[in-house]
Order: structure tokens, then sequence, then C-alpha cells
């Protein structure tokens, strides 16, 4: 006893001294084991959301399936319903019930074919069976004929029968019709009576099924989710006949209530997940969908195994990266401090490029002016300008290649330059091109910007403009929103001896000229679509209902944007300048 304790302890201390002496390894274990028990617990909660996700994904989709289907049915049924009572009215002319089949078929497309079926020698002159039947060819041509008969002895079939014991309308089960319509078919039937409220004759439509099957195909959530319509017999009206319904049949003759969610195992074992829905209505029919376990839990199982893999990978790293931490430690200081110092200097490159810009409104009697730049980082490489000068309004804006410190320096020297030409100078093609002509002296970089200048005659509304490569803005009056004409100039910085020419135009008292970057055009949502002109005239079209002021629109624009990216990270800076022409009334 006294050798077995002194073993023990000895082994007691040597785990301790083993694990004094290999610490690193000792949390690589201790962190390997955590990992594991959270990525269990995370894999197992994922797997019950995306479980009961998408049975409430399925219960919508099985919904506006069976919506669907009922309308096409209802549509049908209101018809003959309807028809039966006209029918009364003919029966006294066994050729006008002829034309009445023939016109169910012209006017309703999606009926193929329709008959009536008279009971045993209701015109004597016509026999035993009387059945004028119309049925729709598949070149399109209406074809009529008298289909009762010894090879069609129709008062034995369920269309005739069922609506006569019972007097109610019906939809039969599935079956080929090799007579008449020649096609797999559903037929609603519905009972006709006569003055004396006697049931003389069956009014019928038959539906092709190729119709159930289109349907059935459309937007399923998973490409190899297979879908079978049944009716309440558990006759299939649509889907593949395969062992995959049968085994799913199985499953739903056990349920009583025809409506809910079940797993099963395929002839292969391959998880299955049933969910099956009641059409409703006048029919029995029930709706299945199968959907692959693998579908369903396939990404998260690999995301699972994918993670464990890198997990052990990086936790044969762990060792390393904890001996190499110590050695990194006053490194990563020293980068953490030069991190902070760069952050403090673009907070001041950010403040000192805002304040570059002019005050974002001017309102005068004549003109009111907003504009807002939002960059995708510290600092940005948009820009806009605009002052007034001998009762003329000069403005501009623009958009360097690229994004960050590099636009930002270019973008400061271009705004400089538009001041600087635009002191003496009146036309805009002329500023333009003393502005291209600076920006490719010295640009080893390659850098450019496109840019929209334009120069506005205050006292008469006369718009001077030169557009670099930009977009073109667009006016905003009464009468709605116009894209205003620019010529396709290069943006500046590219050649110096690009030809810039000016165009001009009027703008009407009342009306706003809105100005814009790229970023506005090409700002992303998390599926990367881009929020585009359309939804730019969109918002504006509200604007010129609502009478709006130039920082209400720029403000309108701005949350319509925020709206549409939810939240995604901005890819690009954002400009926007509105311009409110009020010219004085004489």
């Amino acid at each position: 006893m006294q050798d077995s304790g002194t073993n023990n302890k000895s082994k007691w201390e040597w785990l301790k001294d083993f694990f004094k002496a290999n610490t690193s390894l000792t949390v690589i274990i201790v962190a390997a084991l955590l990992i594991e028990l959270t990525t269990g617990v995370i894999y197992y909660k994922s797997q019950d959301i995306i479980k009961r996700t998408i049975i409430r994904v399925m219960e919508r989709e099985n919904n506006a399936l069976f919506l669907c289907i009922q309308n096409k049915l209802t549509e049908v049924e209101v018809l003959f319903d309807n028809m039966s009572w006209i029918v009364t009215d003919d029966l006294l002319h066994p050729d006008s019930l002829v034309r009445e089949t023939y016109q169910i078929v012209e006017n309703n497309p999606m009926i193929m074919g329709s008959g009536i079926a008279c009971i045993p020698h209701l015109f004597p002159d016509r026999g035993y069976w009387f059945e004028p039947y119309s049925v729709r060819r598949d070149n399109g041509k209406i074809e009529t004929m008298q289909l009762g008969g010894p090879n069609h002895d129709y008062t034995k079939n369920e269309f005739f029968r069922i609506p006569l014991v019972t007097g109610t309308s019906h939809w039969t089960e599935p079956y080929t019709e090799n007579e008449g319509a020649k096609a797999r078919i559903t037929t609603y039937c519905a009972p006709v009576r006569n003055s004396k409220g006697k049931i003389v004759a069956v009014v019928g439509a038959d539906l092709s099924l190729v119709w159930l099957e289109a349907i059935m195909n459309e937007d399923k959530i998973y490409p190899s989710t297979q879908r079978f319509l049944v009716t309440g017999s558990y006759n299939r009206l649509a889907g593949q006949d395969n062992q995959l319904l049968k085994m799913s049949l199985e499953r739903l003759k056990n349920d009583t209530d025809k409506l809910g969610y079940v797993t099963m195992k395929d002839e292969k074992g391959s998880m299955k997940h049933l969910f099956y829905t009641p059409v409703g209505g006048k029919t029995d029919w029930i709706l299945l969908n199968v959907l692959d376990d693998s579908d369903i839990f396939g990404k998260l199982r690999t995301a699972r195994r994918n993670l464990l893999l890198w997990v052990m990978t990086g936790l044969l790293l762990v060792g390393f990266i904890i001996w190499r931490s110590k050695r990194n430690l006053e490194r990563l200081r020293q980068v953490a401090t030069e991190k902070e110092r760069i952050s403090f200097e673009l907070r001041v490159a950010s403040q000192i490029q805002q304040h570059l810009l002019p005050h974002g409104h001017l309102q005068r009697d004549d003109v009111d002016i907003f504009g807002s730049l939002v960059p995708a980082r510290e600092v940005g490489g948009d820009l806009f300008d605009y002052f007034i000068r001998d009762e003329k309004l000069f403005f501009c804006i623009g958009d360097v290649s690229g994004k960050g410190t590099p636009s930002a320096m270019l973008m400061a020297g271009t705004r400089s330059l538009f001041r600087a030409f635009s002191t003496h100078e009146n036309n805009p093609a002329l500023i333009m091109h003393r502005i291209n002509e600076s920006a490719c002296q010295g640009n080893d970089t390659n850098m450019f910007s496109t840019l929209f200048i334009g120069v506005l005659d205050l006292p008469t509304g006369h718009l001077h403009y030169c557009d670099a490569g930009h977009d073109a803005p667009i006016i905003i009056s009464h009468t709605g929103l116009q894209t205003l004409e620019c010529n396709p100039h290069l943006p500046v910085g590219i050649f110096d001896d690009v030809k810039y020419n000016v165009q001009e135009t009027f703008l009407a008292g009342g009306s706003t000229l809105f100005l814009y970057t790229d970023g506005l055009t090409e700002a992303m949502n998390a599926g990367h679509k881009q929020f585009g002109l359309q939804r730019i005239n969109d918002v504006l079209k509200e604007c010129v209902e609502r009478q709006l002021s130039p920082k209400d629109i720029l403000e309108d624009m701005t949350k319509a944007v925020h709206l549409f990216v939810k939240g995604a990270e901005q890819s690009d800076d954002m400009t926007l300048l509105a311009i409110h022409y009020t010219p004085p009334t004489v």
C-alpha cells in the first residue's frame, strides 16, 4: 500500500513537472479541447437554427406554390360551376351543346378539352350516348367530336358517375384519355340539372398535367429538390414516378393531418427531409417537397471539417508563435505606436482636407448651394468647390483615380489649380485645359482625375460648362429630370494635348443642378448590387414632387444610399453637390 501511494505521488509530480517544463504544449492541448468544445456547440446550434429556418422557408414556399396551383384551379371551378347553369338553357338543343364546348376551349387557353356527357337517351335521336367534346391539339387547332359511344362508355367513368351520384362538382384522379384529349389529364366535372332539378348531364374541363409539371419545377430552393403533387388517394399528378415518391407516400400515409415535416432515409441510406402541405379548395391534393440532407447541412459540415483542419494546423503553429511572441512583443509595441501616429496624422489630414473644401452651404437670393463629401477612408480623392466672382458662379466636382493619401494630395492640387485658373478666366474649357497641362507635368504615377467645371451667369441663367470624363449632372425642374448633355473628353492628367470644348445651356429659374461622383452610382450592398442611375432618378423624382432644397435633396439621397447598402463597407468616395437657381424676378 505504501509503495502504491508513493508511485501515485510520483506520477502526479511527474505530470506537474511535465506541464511546467512544456508550457507551450499545455497551452496547445487546452486550446485544442476548448476549440473542439466550442466548434461542437456552434455546430449543433447552427444546425438547429438552419433546420428551423428551412422549415419556415419551406412552409412559405409550399404556401406560395399551392396558392399558384389553387388560383388556376379556382378559375376553372368558377367557370364550370357557372357553365352548368348556362348549359341548362341549351338542353333542348343538342347542337348548342356542341357549340358550348367549342367556345369554352376557344376562350380559355389553360383548358385542354371540354365535354358535356349526357345521361343515356337524353336525346333519343342522338342514340344511347351523347357526349359533344372539343379539344385543342398541339398545333393550336380546336377539334370537335361526338366522343360517347361503345368504345368510350363515359357512364362508367369517374368524371360522370361521381357528380351524378353526389350532385356536386368534383376533381377526378389523374388518368390517360386515349379517345379525345389523348393525354394524361385531370378533369373538373360539374352536374347539369334540367328545369325540374334533375341531373341530366355532366359538364367537364380537361386539364393537361403538363402545366402542373412546369409549376412544380419553378423556383426551387435547391436544384436537387424533388417536388411531387399527389391526390388524396396517393395518385401522382406531377413529379417523377420514382422510388423516392413511393417512400414519401408511405410516410405520408402514416400521418393523418397531411400537414407537416418528417425525415427519412432513401434506399441508399441518404437522409431526406420531407415537407408536405394540402393544396386545399375542392381538391384533396397534397404537395410534397423532398430535400436532400446534404443540401441543407452539407456546407455546414464542410465548414466544420475545414475549420477543424485549419485549427489543427493553427495549433501546430501556436508553439512557434508563443516562442516568437516574447521576441516580437517590443516590436509590436513599436508598430502600435507608429500606427497610432499615422492614424493621428490621417485624422489631421482629413480635417485639413475638409477645410480645403468650401463650407457645405451657400445661400443667396439667387442661388442656394449645398455640397457634401464622404471619403471611403480617412482621406479621399473626391473634390468639389464653388465661389462667386462678378455675379458668376464658378463650380466644379471631380474624382481622382484611386483612394487614400495619394488621391487626397492630387485632389488638393486639382482644387488649388481650379481656384487659381478661374480667378481671371470665365471659359470653363480653358480652365480645364490649363488644369490638364499642370496635372500632366511630372505625373510619373499616371494618376488622373475626372472633372466637371461649370460657370453659371447668375443674372441670366446662362451656363457654360466642360466635362472631362465625369458623370453628367442632372437638371431637376418642375417638368422632371434631364441629364445634361456632355461631350466625351479624356480625364485630366493623361495627355497634355487634349482639346477641351465648352458647352452651354440655360438653367431655368427654380431648377436645380445635381452633381455627383461615381461613388454614388457604384455604392454596393452586401449582394454586390450597385445603387445605379435609376435609383438616383427615383430619389430625385420624389424630391421634385416635394420641392426640396439642395440640403434636403442631399440628405434624402444619402439616406437612400444608406438604406440600400445596409451597412456594407463603403468602397469609394461619395461626393454630392446641388445648386438651386432662383433668379430675381423683374
